[in-house]
């Protein structure tokens, strides 16, 4: 029957295991021991080979001690031990010196119900076959303090959304619904002039004016052609010269639904423009246009002192806003 070295666990400092005569003198090497004992410990506790062990030497450690861990470790050999384990595991740790180094085989360890650590687990081993049952259609996230939760994501046509603490299992809804099938479903003029680009929303239309010829002179309107309740902005008023005037200017004086004048919305085809060239106004007042039931129209009053040949393409830049 093989004789049994035992130590008592300390909660501080380390315990010696003798590994040669010069340092078990006058006792003998034991290659099995035990440490026994209750402690909470106060620092880390090492377990140390006292004098030169020989390649391929065998310790046994027969681990019956209830220990506290707190925040510090057990190390025996050069390796520590699984945390939860010490709590009051019964275990044994196989220790071979390799020439080097001991190797320390903690794999024996028995492990209570709350005392398994990560690094006892192999990568890739936590099996679907291991963990506990869920509810069909359920997810686990991590719920309060950080416990794992199942929540029921499993709710026809809803969809998993964050909101800056949870995950939740929340309808779609305002302007848009989506079916179990994963069909969407966009409501009715959801697709207002707001809610996509300016660049969607530009619209223009040109006409010709002439002024050679008094009868074509005035005021000439044009529809806006808004739905009800719709609005827009002129933004741009191009005027591509077609034919110069020789004599004097030819203006077109640009005006609102009513009949106000556009702000910087004058075009002035002037005797020193040739052919293709366009004068360009920005207008920043008086530029809107609302349908409020009733047809709107934008108004172009064209005037020149002298009725000659001379024409010019008005181009009407603006933007749907409602």
């Amino acid at each position: 029957m093989a004789t049994i070295k035992s130590y008592n666990m300390v909660s501080t400092g380390s315990i010696t295991i003798p590994v040669d005569l010069a340092t078990s003198t006058p006792d003998v090497v034991y290659e099995d021991n035990i440490i026994t004992g209750s402690v909470t410990l106060a620092a880390t506790v090492s377990v140390v080979a006292g004098g030169t062990p020989t390649k391929g030497q065998k310790i046994r450690i027969y681990w019956d001690a209830t220990v506290a861990p707190a925040t510090f470790d057990v190390n025996v050999l050069g390796t520590n031990l699984p945390t939860n384990a010490m709590k009051g595991g019964k275990f044994v740790i196989e220790c071979l010196y390799d020439g080097t180094a001991w190797v320390v085989d903690t794999r024996a360890i028995i492990l209570e119900a709350d005392s398994v650590v990560t690094t006892a687990i192999a990568d890739n081993n936590v099996t679907n076959d291991k963990l506990a049952d869920m509810t069909r259609g359920t997810i686990k996230v991590g719920g309060a303090a950080n416990a794992p939760t199942d929540l029921d994501s499993k709710t026809s046509g809803q969809i998993l959304v964050g909101d800056g603490t949870d995950v939740a299992s929340v309808a779609v809804s305002g302007d848009a619904t989506l079916a179990s099938s994963g069909a969407l479903t966009i409501a009715a003029s959801a697709a207002t002039p707001a809610k996509v680009s300016d660049s969607v929303n530009q619209r223009q239309f040109t006409v010709s004016l002439e002024g050679d010829a008094a009868g074509k002179l005035g005021v000439i309107k044009y529809p806006m052609c808004l739905p009800n309740g719709g609005s827009c902005t002129v933004n741009g008023i191009y005027g591509t010269v077609k034919v110069a005037p020789a004599t004097d200017t030819f203006s077109v004086v640009v005006k609102n639904n009513s009949s106000a004048v556009m702000t910087g919305g004058q075009i002035d085809v002037t005797t020193a423009l040739a052919l293709g060239n366009i004068v360009v106004a920005t207008p920043s007042a008086n530029n809107t246009f609302t349908n409020s039931g009733s047809p709107v129209y934008i108004t172009l009053e064209t005037s020149k002192t002298t009725a000659e040949a001379c024409e010019v393409d008005i181009t009407i830049c603006y933007t749907i806003t409602a």
